[in-house]
């Protein structure tokens, strides 16, 4: 699901504090904030955005991916954060892993599926993509 969806979901589900919303769509800025630095750096920025062929991350880019989607690594964070602040960061966490849930079934296996009990298992839902259920949605409203 897209940066803005989340933003939008947390503000409703979760909370409007920027801190939460940032939470929110925390588990996407590995990808956000380093894929297209990548990309430029291998030369493949300029084609990649004038011709929609994204090229393959490196490896590990997806395992700082699947760190970010998982479930027990969003509840270690919130433990470290209580150890250092001694306050349990409770709207950054619902915050968290309601982005973690919404992309379970809203991704498949076939990109970027959330592995959400890694490290500990590498077991995944094929999901709808959510851009599919978008598209499927507008063609029925237009008749298409």
């Amino acid at each position: 699901m897209d940066v803005l969806t989340h933003a939008l979901l947390t503000r409703k589900l979760v909370g409007r504090d920027s801190r939460t919303v940032l939470a929110g769509i925390g588990p996407d800025a590995p990808f956000y904030l380093i894929y297209l630095v990548w990309a430029s750096t291998q030369k493949k920025g300029v084609h990649a955005l004038t011709t929609n062929g994204w090229p393959n991350p490196p490896r590990w880019m997806e395992t700082l991916h699947h760190a970010f989607h998982s479930l027990p690594i969003a509840l270690a964070g919130a433990v470290l954060v209580r150890m250092l602040s001694g306050h349990w960061p409770s709207q950054g966490l619902k915050a968290w892993t309601l982005h973690i849930l919404v992309d379970i079934p809203t991704h498949s296996r076939r990109r970027w599926e959330p592995h959400f009990l890694w490290p500990f298992s590498d077991f995944t839902v094929d999901g709808i993509p959510w851009a599919d259920i978008a598209l499927t949605g507008l063609g029925k409203i237009l008749n298409v």
